[in-house]
C-alpha cells in the first residue's frame, strides 16, 4: 500500500481489517489449542510407554557396558601383576 492509497482509506476500513485479523488470529490460536490438549490427553500416554521402554534398554546396555569396562580394567591389572611378579627375582606372595 502506497502512501495516497493509505490516506484514501477510512479509519473505520482499517479497523474493521484489523478486528478481522484479530478474528482469524484467535481462530487459529483455539485450533492450536484443541490440538495441543488431543496431544497431551492421547498421545503422551503412547510415548511416556515408549521411553519408560527405551529406559530399561539404555539402563541394560549400561549396566554391560560398566561390566565389560569392570573386566578389562581388572585383567590389565592381572596382567600388569603378572608382569611385575616376573620381571623380579623374589618369590611369589601368594
Amino acid at each position: 500500500m502506497n502512501i495516497q492509497q493509505s490516506t484514501n482509506v477510512s479509519p473505520i476500513n482499517l479497523e474493521k481489517d484489523i478486528l478481522s485479523e484479530y478474528e482469524k488470529l484467535g481462530s487459529h490460536i483455539d485450533k492450536i489449542n484443541v490440538t495441543i490438549t488431543q496431544m497431551n490427553t492421547s498421545d503422551i500416554v503412547i510415548l511416556v510407554d515408549k521411553l519408560r521402554t527405551l529406559e530399561k534398554k539404555i539402563g541394560l546396555v549400561y549396566t554391560l557396558f560398566k561390566a565389560s569396562v569392570y573386566s578389562l580394567i581388572t585383567a590389565s591389572d592381572q596382567e600388569n601383576v603378572n608382569n611385575i611378579e616376573e620381571s623380579t627375582n623374589r618369590p611369589p606372595i601368594f
